[in-house]
């Protein structure tokens, strides 16, 4: 992973859970803000990036893509991500707690080769020099749960397709794409793409 950050577009999450997921990263500030040891660069998935799409649901793991440019090993820097929980409490008063999640990756799931292309950078007025914190696509979010494809996965994704900016024709193309090179069932995965294309023009009919 290696992004051109003024290349991208850019979003201020309005949300708690938006600002907290920009917060979580806030631990990496020793490391990473004299710039001694490079860039680290972050692509996050799953419902936390529903959430900064749609502002629909919230979730308490923080799948993520990490990727250090420069002189921290890796595995310290899940390591140190990983000791504590983050604690915010959300519009409600409700506390909640975001973990990042060690075990994700993203061959676990169908995603397109250009996913890097299309992320978008999540920015606050006090973001730390030299952590960028970036989320997934919407369409790219929406094929990556063509894999599970749980009740909630169903949901997200026509949360994700319903978005104005959101073209159904591209997510049906990007989706292929990645299909046809998805180490996994196939056969499954087009099964759930026929599901959720069903379901998108059923709802839009």
């Amino acid at each position: 992973m290696h992004i051109e950050p003024g290349k991208c577009p850019t979003i201020e999450p309005d949300t708690a859970l938006g600002r907290s997921l920009v917060a979580f990263f806030d631990v990496l500030e020793p490391v990473y803000a004299s710039g001694e040891k490079g860039i680290f660069q972050v692509i996050v998935f799953g419902g936390c990036a529903v959430h900064i799409h749609t502002q629909a649901r919230g979730s308490a793991d923080v799948d993520a893509e990490v990727a250090s440019h420069g002189y921290a090993d890796k595995s310290e820097i899940v390591a140190l991500l990983g000791e504590d929980a983050y604690v915010f409490t959300d519009e409600e008063g409700v506390t909640q707690m975001l973990e990042l999640d060690a075990s994700f990756n993203t061959t676990l799931a169908p995603l397109h080769e250009d996913y890097e292309d299309r992320v978008i950078r999540l920015v606050t007025q006090g973001r730390i020099p030299n952590v960028e914190v970036y989320v997934a696509s919407a369409l790219d979010v929406a094929i990556t749960k063509l894999g599970r494809f749980g009740a909630r996965d169903q949901q997200d994704i026509q949360a994700l397709l319903q978005l104005p900016h959101v073209d159904i024709g591209e997510f049906e193309r990007l989706a292929r794409e990645a299909i046809s090179y998805y180490v996994g069932d196939e056969t499954r995965i087009l099964g759930n793409l026929n599901v959720v294309l069903d379901d998108y023009h059923c709802s839009e009919g």
